[in-house]
């Protein structure tokens, strides 16, 4: 879905703006005489080298750094060194036609859709982690021209771009960082930096807006023209004054000449914070080393961990040869060769964790799509339905697994982790015995900027635009709930909130800060998981229908296909195991998960890449002007789920034995939530017009298909459908298939999706279905009766119970805050406590009493072979089920019995 406005930015702008706002600022010409003895007096006390790259060459920068564009940055030569062509670099801003009708930013003279833009990049910087400088400090970095500004060398490249212009390519220090994720984007709070730029300019200037502003008139100053091979040192001094900071910079070329500027700052504390390096453009140039003089400042106690995170992929568990299979994804920091996966029923084995053998191992990979990720299939020793396991996570012979950021300067303020759950990251990996009663957590929209964590009372802290966490205490009483299974649902990641990644390297940073902060890695690693990414998770606003697979294959139609044919293949890698899946394909990735006792199945679809397009306006701009919307949004033939993923639902929802299915990914069934016609006010045009931008995302737009789908889930007992991505939590029923749909999320984004006219208790949607409205968890309301109560922000997950054991047979539904407790109560006005027996649509016809094989998988057939429905015999050899929806009495049928050893056939009259 679209981007939300977040008023706590703090001055942040997106790339959107980048090339339109972009200027470079050359100031006076003034060409320093020699200045000998600059600094060397106090370099030589408490001087250390931060870093003088001596290892081998690898895309990843070292612990000692951090970075938010990582993609600018390798080690080569054993130089930091700027980093200028990657898979996926030329993103556009947006790629899908109906952002252009619905925004009304088609071309001015053309009236279509533009499709050449600049994809010039903007500034980003590098950060030492180990240092957080105050007071009087001095930082030296030596270097190397390689390339000054070029000449365009791809074929698609244009020679007006904001790359090749003189002024934009840039090279220097930067201090003063409050956080280390600053980077991109002119801000309020922005860093100071000492630069070279590429028009032949050096000084001290800040990136509080595109111009680079300086502190004053001698900011800037004129060098001798920079060219190719030319070796460069500057020198930065920092000294701390009554009202602020007296800084000087001198810049060394080729140890001629020399050129000096000062500038005072009026605040101290505007020079304090993280020292890093500064670039921009495409000006190449390496790093050779770096000293720091500290003064009075020590060194931080910045721990880092060596596994980004391994995480169980639960819709993968499966029995084969008697064995009980799973894959785990692991994602590490930087270059390895493999990874290996050891499994215990305890803890802490009483021989030690090196004692025991690898359940699995896996290759650690670098490729176009891949940074540092290990697939490991792992043989577990034990039935999961009959024991909690626990695993630990080991890289090239180590030991891995735990996360020693936490407590320490890794975590906290500046480092965009806020670190503060669990308590300590010495844990191991955990599967929980999956087993009734079945509970699950949902969660949605993993947003990871704006403002910053919001601690008790609303106050936030600063350092903190990105974020791991959106509040402090997220998630305290997780372990409390006795989650098995973490269900990650659409906008998991939001790859492009900050910056359409130009790199393999950027879009998994977006991934890691998401999934893999001390809270979220915690989470991961200590339950099964399923993730279900949405449209920002490949890296672009509204990703679905056929244009979609149209932007992977084809040039020319408003997007880089290298960037979205990268993107994909991250996501299918991430969320499936697969080591190598297709960018061009269209993929397959409905699947569903069956427990291991058969009495629970989670069905996982995808309503965004197989539906109908967007597009109900064809006819009329094909020249059928005289006749509007003749293909609307309530056509019979548009699809939601495509013929094949529906025949899929269709074939495992009336085969299925499991007492209870869930459903994910088909977000918003019933149009309950309003959308946002662009232009023009939303009321004038209806809720659902056909030209409605955000109202198409939902599967409800595509009203018969979603027709089709209630159908099918209302025909037995037992299914229930969640969803995420409105920004809402939510739980309503469907009084005619007694059919609960659920939302959830946000944990992170807020602008929340307003409620269609007339919600409220018993009410129909925008199509006249009729509702009860159970639970309503808004930014602007607590509940169904749309009050608004005072608490915290509305950030929420979804607790899930579902117990199918015969003395039980419930469900539960509760919307929980991230900060709640399971002795809470519960957030939205109401919850659902019921039984299964009252879902889906009456019977309309009995079935005899009859017993059958013990422990057996029932499937009923009509006479003519048609599947109705499946169950399971209880262990007495009952049939628990007492009647079918969709046969009328009187009717012939046939129940077919499977224990894996015997069958049983049976023809049945129906009463």
């Amino acid at each position: 879905m679209e981007k939300h406005t977040d008023s706590s930015n703090d001055g942040f702008i997106n790339r959107r703006e980048f090339v339109k706002k972009a200027s470079i600022t050359t100031g006076t010409a003034a060409i320093m005489p020699s200045l000998p003895g600059f600094g060397a007096k106090s370099l030589k006390a408490n001087t250390i080298t931060l870093d003088d790259f001596q290892r081998p060459d690898s895309l990843y920068h070292g612990i000692q750094w951090e970075s938010l564009n990582p993609g600018y940055w390798q080690i080569k030569n054993n130089t930091l060194r700027r980093r200028l062509k990657n898979v996926g670099d030329r993103a556009r801003q947006t790629g899908f036609p109906y952002h252009y009708e619905t925004h009304q930013i088609k071309g001015k003279e053309t009236g279509v859709m533009e499709v050449a833009y600049d994809p010039s990049l903007p500034l980003g910087i590098i950060w030492n982690r180990n240092w957080k400088l105050t007071g009087g400090y001095s930082i030296t970095v030596s270097g190397s021209i390689h390339e000054v500004t070029p000449e365009p060398s791809r074929s698609d490249d244009k020679a007006d771009w904001l790359m090749f212009q003189k002024g934009n390519g840039m090279a220097g220090i930067a201090f003063g960082g409050k956080t280390q994720f600053e980077s991109f984007y002119p801000n309020k709070n922005a860093s100071w930096m000492a630069v070279i730029k590429d028009d032949n300019t050096f000084g001290i200037a800040r990136h509080v807006n595109w111009s680079l502003e300086t502190a004053d008139k001698g900011g800037i100053v004129q060098i001798k023209p920079i060219k190719k091979g030319d070796k460069f040192k500057i020198e930065l001094k920092v000294k701390p004054r009554r009202k602020g900071s007296e800084v000087t910079a001198r810049l060394t070329m080729n140890d001629i000449d020399q050129y000096e500027v000062k500038s005072f700052i009026d605040e101290i504390k505007k020079t304090d914070g993280y020292p890093g390096i500064v670039g921009r453009g495409l000006l190449d140039f390496s790093v050779d080393d770096i000293q720091l003089e500290h003064g009075k400042n020590k060194a931080l106690n910045a721990l880092i961990n060596e596994c980004h995170g391994c995480y169980a992929l639960g819709d993968t568990l499966r029995q084969e040869n008697g064995q009980w299979k799973v894959r785990f994804i692991a994602i590490f920091r930087n270059d390895g060769e493999k990874a290996e996966i050891r499994i215990s029923d305890e803890p802490k084995p009483s021989q030690g964790w090196q004692s025991m053998k690898p359940a699995g191992s896996g290759s650690i990979i670098n490729n176009d799509f891949r940074r540092n990720t290990a697939i490991i299939d792992v043989i577990l020793p034990y039935n999961p339905s009959e024991k909690t396991m626990y695993y630990t996570v080991w890289k090239d012979n180590e030991d891995v697994t735990a996360d020693p950021r936490i407590g320490t300067d890794g975590a906290g303020p500046g480092t965009g982790m806020v670190g503060d759950i669990p308590s300590d990251g010495r844990y191991v990996g955990r599967l929980p015995q999956l087993k009734a009663p079945y509970k699950l957590c949902g969660l949605s929209c993993h947003a990871i900027s704006g403002g910053g964590p919001k601690l008790p009372g609303g106050k936030r802290w600063e350092g903190f635009y990105v974020h791991d966490q959106p509040t402090y205490g997220a998630y305290k009483h997780l372990d409390d709930y006795n989650f098995q299974i973490m269900l990650w649902e659409d906008d998991i990641w939001y790859m492009e909130l900050l910056l359409y990644p130009p790199s393999t390297d950027d879009a998994y940073k977006i991934v890691t800060t998401s999934i893999c902060g001390p809270t979220s890695r915690w989470q991961m690693m200590r339950h099964w998981n399923i993730l279900n990414p949405g449209d920002h998770d490949h890296g672009m606003d509204d990703v679905k229908g056929p244009e979609q697979i149209a932007i992977r294959n084809h040039k020319d139609l408003g997007q880089d296909p290298g960037y979205m044919i990268r993107n994909f293949q991250i996501v299918s890698h991430l969320m499936t195991g697969k080591e190598n899946p297709s960018g061009k394909d269209n993929p397959k990735r409905w699947r569903k998960w069956k427990m291991p006792n058969k009495d629970f199945t989670l069905m996982i679809m995808d309503s965004r890449l197989w539906r109908s397009s967007q597009d109900t306006n064809i006819w009329d701009d094909e020249g059928w002007g005289h006749k509007e919307n003749l293909y609307d949004r309530t056509d019979p033939t548009r699809s939601l789920l495509g013929e094949e993923q529906f025949a899929w639902l269709q074939e495992n929802i009336r085969t299925d034995t499991s007492p209870v299915i869930c459903l994910t990914g088909i977000n918003a069934l019933h149009t309950i939530w309003k959308g946002t016609y662009w232009g023009k006010r939303a009321e004038e045009l209806g809720s659902f017009n056909a030209r409605d931008r955000v109202a198409a995302d939902y599967a409800g737009w595509v009203g018969a298909g979603a027709d089709r789908i209630l159908e099918l889930l209302g025909s037995r007992d037992g299914i229930v459908t969640v969803y995420g991505d409105v920004h809402n939590g939510s739980i309503i029923k469907n009084t005619r298939h007694n059919l609960y749909e659920c939302s959830f999320g946000p944990i992170g984004r807020s602008g929340g999706r307003e409620v269609v006219d007339g919600f409220g208790p018993l009410m129909k949607d925008f199509d006249g279905r009729e509702l009860e409205a159970i639970a309503l968890y808004h930014q602007k309301y607590d509940n169904v009766m749309l009050k608004k109560e005072d608490g915290p922000y509305y950030w929420n997950f979804l607790e899930m119970m579902f117990d199918p054991r015969d003395n039980h047979q419930k469900i539960e539904f509760k919307i929980r805050n991230l900060i709640d407790a399971p002795s809470d109560r519960y957030r939205g006005g109401n919850f659902v406590s019921d039984t299964i027996s009252n879902t889906g649509r009456p019977y309309a016809s009995s079935i005899p009493k009859i017993k059958t094989l013990p422990d057996a998988d029932i499937l009923f057939l009509r006479d003519n072979g048609q599947p109705i429905r499946g169950c399971r015999s209880t262990a007495e050899g009952v049939v628990p089920v007492n009647g079918l929806v969709d046969v009328m009495p009187g009717q012939k049928i046939l129940m077919f019995a499977n224990d894996g050893k015997k069958v049983d056939s049976q023809i049945l009259i129906t009463g």
